[in-house]
């Protein structure tokens, strides 16, 4: 008898994308690392670093040779896909195709790769991928051009007027991001959350609400919502977990803080769009220890983080 196509679904997928994600654990800080630089704030980084995992685990069974360099894999397929994602945006952009002859550059100090990397964000994306890919992250030309679907001439254009940008350039401070909630919704929310009120909690949602543990887990509808991650983090978290609203760069946040060791520490990260009245979707940055980090140290605020997983994952 045939396994039925629901198990399919769960079971065996989940099984699968689970042993994906414990094997190329270690390259996660790396990749956010270099997600980070690319995109232009710390959420946009992490999208990416989900996108670029989920399509990475797609991609492979479309893969009929063997994978030798993980790192690699990864780099390729997360520059793939932030290009792609701007060029969506910019109708108008092309990779660049005019050959420069340009001399192989010496690698770079470790301070001076850490400035490159902080100021990239401020370069058009072609030429942020090509110095970030080249000149912090020590990629040959040629895996370069791969990396971004281009020539080895394009890139060494790339760098050229990457180089020539950074040169003239200051670091800025990050732009501020406009608020996505209505900020007494969230103070309810806060409210049902430290009196344990899971329904009043609920009835903040949409009905048609979305929500995400980013990562692991993702719920539609204010039920599913209610009876899944809700409640989960409301009556089944250890260290009693308090919301308190937040501004991170302009836009209000929660972070819940948690007993650990007889200290208040904060281990999750939550952030809301609110529409109609109502909370339209919620997402949990509970196993992003890189996105938490950022946060919190811009924050003040103390940390212990939770790893990528579950640990019984």
């Amino acid at each position: 008898m045939t396994e039925p196509v629901s198990k399919v679904f769960t079971v065996v997928v989940r099984k699968a994308r689970r042993q994906f994600l414990n094997q190329i654990e270690p390259l996660r800080p790396e990749l956010y690392r270099y997600c980070r630089s690319l995109t232009r704030n710390v959420w946009d980084a992490e999208d990416l670093v989900q996108d670029t995992l989920l399509k990475a685990f797609g991609k492979l069974a479309d893969v009929h040779w063997q994978v030798d360099n993980p790192r690699a894999w990864l780099f390729r397929v997360a520059t793939n896909h932030w290009i792609d994602v701007v060029r969506a945006r910019r109708d108008n952009a092309e990779l660049p195709e005019a050959d420069m002859q340009a001399p192989e550059p010496q690698p770079l100090p470790g301070e001076v790769r850490e400035a490159v990397a902080r100021l990239a964000h401020t370069l058009p994306p072609v030429e942020r991928a090509a110095v970030l890919l080249k000149d912090v992250f020590g990629f040959s030309l040629q895996d370069c051009a791969g990396y971004m679907q281009s020539t080895v001439g394009a890139v060494k254009a790339a760098l050229h007027r990457g180089r020539a940008a950074l040169a003239e350039r200051r670091e800025q401070p990050p732009a501020q991001l406009p608020a996505r909630v209505d900020t007494a919704l969230l103070d309810a929310w806060c409210e049902a959350f430290n009196a344990r009120d899971l329904q009043r909690l609920a009835g903040l949602m949409l009905e048609d609400a979305t929500a995400e543990v980013v990562g692991m887990v993702q719920e539609y509808g204010r039920e599913q919502i209610r009876d899944g991650s809700l409640h989960h983090t409301v009556f089944d978290e250890e260290g009693e977990p308090t919301a308190e609203r937040r501004e991170y760069l302009g836009e209000p946040i929660v972070v819940l803080w948690y007993s650990v060791e007889g200290k208040r520490v904060v281990r999750d990260v939550l952030r809301f769009v609110s529409d109609r009245g109502g909370m339209a979707d919620l997402r949990y940055y509970y196993f992003c220890p890189e996105t938490l980090k950022e946060v919190t140290e811009a924050l003040g605020l103390p940390l212990v983080d939770n790893g990528y997983r579950y640990p019984s994952m």
